[in-house]
């Protein structure tokens, strides 16, 4: 069964799981494991509202660290398999597979949003997104502004 360190210390067998380098990996782990614990602050692993205690990771979980949360989503999507071959590949049944998928899915989307790594997903999405980034480059610039009055047309 592949857990995160095996994994991250072969920096080959990281990209042929997930796609991603090392640096790029080890850099959004942080976001990933925030959203993480922003979600089960206030939700349960089956996605009822939180009641009670704060969610604690069991030692026998198939996916104890947020690093090896992340290996599975990025290897689920990267490598596209049917989730009885992915639960195979991390030791889990294929309906466990669905949950993990599921869940860590949102949680995926949520911590790419909040780093505003998501694509855009229509045309004005993207005008948004561009107008945002040349505003960060230069509020000036001739593009930005031929933008801004093309727009108000």
């Amino acid at each position: 069964m592949p857990k995160f360190d095996a994994i991250l210390r072969n920096e080959r067998r990281l990209r042929a799981f997930t796609g991603l380098s090392r640096a790029i990996f080890t850099g959004f782990l942080p976001h990933f494991a925030s959203a993480m614990e922003h979600y089960l602050d206030h939700s349960t692993l089956d996605g009822y509202i939180r009641e009670g205690d704060r969610a604690v990771t069991y030692t026998n979980s198939p996916l104890p660290t947020p690093g090896d949360r992340l290996l599975f989503i990025l290897t689920y999507l990267k490598q596209n398999a049917i989730q009885e071959v992915h639960g195979q590949l991390f030791g889990m049944s294929q309906s466990n597979v669905s949950k993990w998928v599921r869940l860590l899915l949102d949680i995926l989307d949520d911590a790419l949003a909040a780093q505003r790594l998501l694509p855009a997903r229509t045309a004005a999405e993207l005008a948004e997104q561009l107008r945002a980034e040349l505003v960060e480059l230069d509020p000036e610039a001739p593009l930005f502004s031929a933008m801004m009055a093309q727009n108000d047309r």
